[in-house]
C-alpha cells in the first residue's frame, strides 16, 4: 500500500517526492522554475572570445587554453610558491623606491599623463583621472612603471576599474627586446582586451583578443593575470585562464610592469566628465616560473 503524504514529511526525504500528489509536484517545479537565477560571478564567466588585430604571427600563435594551463595558474594561486614582488600598494616610501611616475602629452589620446595622478592609499594604487594642467587636453590620467625587470613567470594584480566609458584601465609588461604583453586593457562596463604586440617596427603587430564577462567589471575587485614562460602567454581572469598564445621562444628579454588609464576613443564615448573616475590596484604579486 503506497504511504500517504503529510504536511510535515521533510522535503529532502526522498520517499516524501514519490508519496507527495501530483497537482502539489506540478507546483513546486512551477515556483522554483519562476525564481531568478543566481547572478553569476561577474569576471570569471567569459561570455565569448573573439580574434582581432593582425593574424598569427611567427612570434604569437593563437592557441586553445588546455587542462594543462588551468593546473599551471591553479598552482600559482595556491599559495605554496613565494613571489618574488607581493605589494599592496599601502607605503608611499616603498613605492616611491620602486616605481617611477610617467609623463606624456599625446596627441592621439584624450588626456595626458602626470605624476601627480598616482598615489598611494590606505587601500592601494589610485590612478586618478583629474582636470587636467599644462596639457593638450582637457583632463590628465595616471602611469607608473616598475624600476625593477622581471623575466619569466606569473604576473596577477587585484584591479577595481573606474566606473566609466572611455578609459583604458591598463596592466601590461613592456620587454627589452620590443614586445609588449597587455595583460588587460579593460573598458567598462566588461569588455577585455588581451594583446602580445611586437614593436620591432616603429609601426608595431600586435596578436590578441577581446572577450566579454558577464557584470560590471567596476562593482568590485578582479583579479587579472599571465603566465609567461619561455613558449607561451596564457591570460587568467580570477583564476580561470581564458586565452592563450604561443610565442615559440620569441620572447627573451626580461619586462617591467606598468599599469595606466588614459582617455581615448577606443575605450568608448568619453563622458563629459570623467574627472573624479579612478581606476584602483589593489594588490600586485610575481612569481619567477
Amino acid at each position: 500500500m503506497q504511504r500517504l503524504w503529510k504536511p510535515s514529511d521533510p522535503i529532502s526525504n526522498k520517499a516524501t517526492w514519490h508519496a507527495m500528489p501530483k497537482w502539489l509536484l506540478r507546483l513546486l517545479v512551477f515556483l522554483v522554475a519562476g525564481l531568478p537565477a543566481a547572478p553569476l560571478v561577474a569576471a570569471t564567466q567569459q561570455m565569448a572570445a573573439a580574434t582581432w588585430f593582425n593574424p598569427n604571427q611567427p612570434w604569437g600563435e593563437r592557441r586553445p587554453v588546455t587542462a594543462a594551463d588551468r593546473a599551471l595558474i591553479a598552482s600559482y594561486r595556491s599559495g605554496r610558491k613565494k613571489p618574488v614582488i607581493d605589494t599592496n600598494f599601502t607605503d608611499p616610501a616603498e613605492f616611491q623606491s620602486q616605481w617611477s611616475l610617467q609623463s606624456d602629452d599625446r596627441g592621439d589620446l584624450q588626456s595626458c599623463r602626470q605624476p601627480r595622478n598616482v598615489v598611494t592609499t590606505q587601500t592601494g594604487l589610485e590612478l586618478r583621472t583629474l582636470d587636467a594642467v599644462k596639457c593638450h587636453a582637457k583632463w590628465s590620467t595616471g602611469f607608473a612603471t616598475s624600476k625593477s625587470k622581471q623575466s619569466y613567470g606569473f604576473f596577477e594584480a587585484s584591479i577595481k576599474v573606474a566606473d566609466i566609458d572611455g578609459l583604458n584601465n591598463a596592466f601590461w609588461l613592456v620587454s627589452e627586446d620590443a614586445f609588449e604583453i597587455d595583460i588587460a586593457e579593460v573598458h567598462f562596463p566588461n569588455d577585455l582586451h588581451m594583446t602580445l604586440h611586437n614593436w620591432v617596427t616603429s609601426a608595431g603587430t600586435g596578436v590578441g583578443f577581446d572577450s566579454k564577462f558577464s557584470g560590471d567589471l567596476s562593482k568590485g575587485f578582479h583579479d587579472f593575470g599571465v603566465l609567461w614562460t619561455p613558449t607561451d602567454i596564457i591570460f587568467e581572469v580570477d583564476g580561470e585562464p581564458v586565452a592563450a598564445i604561443a610565442t615559440h621562444g620569441a620572447i627573451k628579454k626580461p619586462v617591467d610592469i606598468r599599469f595606466s588609464t588614459a582617455l581615448a576613443f577606443f575605450a568608448g564615448k568619453i563622458p563629459d566628465k570623467p574627472a573624479g573616475h579612478s581606476m584602483y590596484v589593489r594588490s600586485l604579486r610575481v612569481y619567477p616560473l
